[in-house]
């Protein structure tokens, strides 16, 4: 390669970095800027209440965190609320998979009918479902009394008992469509050759499902869970709208816990110290994620050597 052609070649590279240079310089102002300095708030006492009397305090809050009862019992319901709204997406979307990969009539609107909950806005969606849940006016108190299912009104949205398997299954019904047509998507690329092969075998729906179907939908499977998972843990949205994190902090997760320490109790450090907690958790859980991955990663190498 001639010299005149590699200082060409250089220069076309200084354009495309110089390109970059505005975006990546805004990426950094809001993404990587806030969350070193909230990290580095975590080893301060900083609140909103003393702003001049600013200091490092080290481990302070970290130690004072796992000693508090309240964020304690914010993320185990934050863990267990991430697991099942994942694990229950996953295997409604599946079945809503498989029936709509079928030869139907109607298959495409049947698509966009279920694909609609993940286009509609959290606001929206939301407001609506406090709506549906009110105990005095809502429809689905309305309708159970009108099938004489309940005598007197739920409180979905205030009973203890009621509230946290509600806030799950409206965030499963939100975000089980992105599951629904991501695994739809694979389901596609799967060759109905090894279908006809298994059936004339004898193999029974269950049968292919676990020896073709799950293996072969695996990448997309661990693409869509992860996302999700990272989606769910996240979110702050639709526990907010719908509860508040109430009653009495009995729906507060992780990222409402901060926000509602940060803004409301004004204590900007352990808020802070909350957020980076849930990072932490993010990358131990990422972890142990792609450790699953590259394990399956390998048995399937296993198997083709």
């Amino acid at each position: 390669m001639s010299k005149r052609v590699r200082n060409g070649n250089k220069k076309k590279d200084s354009f495309g970095y110089q390109l970059l240079l505005p975006s990546a310089v805004l990426f950094l102002l809001i993404s990587v800027y806030p969350l070193i300095s909230g990290i580095c708030m975590s080893f301060t006492n900083k609140s909103l209440m003393r702003s001049g009397q600013t200091k490092f305090v080290f481990l302070e809050n970290y130690i004072k965190l796992f000693q508090d009862k309240e964020f304690l019992g914010s993320l185990a319901f934050t863990l267990i609320y991430t697991t099942l709204v994942v694990f229950i997406s996953y295997a409604a979307g599946l079945i809503l998979a498989l029936a709509l990969n079928r030869d139907m009539r109607g298959r495409a609107i049947f698509r966009t009918i279920f694909l609609l909950p993940w286009v509609i806005p959290s606001v929206v969606a939301m407001t609506n479902w406090s709506w549906l849940l009110n105990d005095q006016f809502g429809f689905i108190n309305l309708f159970l009394q009108k099938l004489h299912l309940i005598e007197k009104p739920i409180l979905f949205l205030a009973d203890y008992k009621y509230i946290r398997p509600t806030v799950i299954l409206v965030s499963v019904w939100k975000s089980m469509p992105f599951m629904m047509i991501s695994l739809l998507a694979g389901l596609q690329s799967v060759p109905k050759e090894l279908y006809e092969a298994a059936s004339m075998d004898g193999a029974g729906f269950f049968a292919r499902l676990r020896t073709i179907t799950l293996p072969l939908i695996w990448p997309v499977s661990f693409i869509s869970v992860t996302l999700n998972f990272i989606w769910t843990i996240n979110n702050f949205e639709n526990i907010w709208l719908l509860t508040g994190g109430g009653p009495n902090g009995h729906t507060f997760t992780l990222p409402i816990y901060s926000y509602y320490t940060a803004f409301y109790r004004q204590n900007l450090a352990y808020a802070a110290t909350i957020a980076t907690t849930l990072i932490i958790c993010m990358l131990l859980v990422g972890g142990v994620y792609f450790f699953i991955k590259q394990r399956g990663m390998s048995g399937e190498g296993g198997v083709e050597s």
